[in-house]
């Protein structure tokens, strides 16, 4: 599936989750780290943030497969600020989800399922 075909259903979809979830924002990159998509309320600079994306976790990935753990689920950045929640989709991309210190996690995993199921839906 090619997500540029679709990138501006895609981003009005991540708009409606960021304001219906009182969240800072979400980036999605590929692998690699490059960015594809993105929704933000707060201007940010999507090369760097989709390149730490994918390193934080390439780095967790590997790390699980140290302890013998395997398939990541999230990545959870624990800031003063708030939480930045790192997560694969369906094994292409990567999403950060961007939230203030008032996120409840539970929530968002849900939401990170929501783009998931939204992704695979698509093609």
């Amino acid at each position: 599936m090619s997500l540029l075909k679709k990138k501006e259903d895609i981003r009005n979809f991540l708009k409606d989750i960021v304001k219906d979830n009182k969240l800072d924002g979400i980036i999605m990159a590929d692998m690699e780290g490059l960015p594809l998509i993105s929704y933000t309320t707060e201007e940010l600079d999507e090369d760097t943030v989709s390149a730490s994306l994918a390193a934080i976790l390439s780095a967790g990935e590997i790390s699980a497969g140290d302890v013998g753990k395997s398939n990541v689920h999230q990545i959870i950045v624990d800031t003063d600020d708030g939480y930045i929640i790192v997560v694969p989709v369906m094994k292409e991309y990567v999403t950060g989800i961007i939230t203030g210190k008032e996120a409840k996690l539970g929530i968002v995993r849900i939401v990170a399922k929501e783009i998931e199921n939204y992704l695979k839906n698509l093609s």
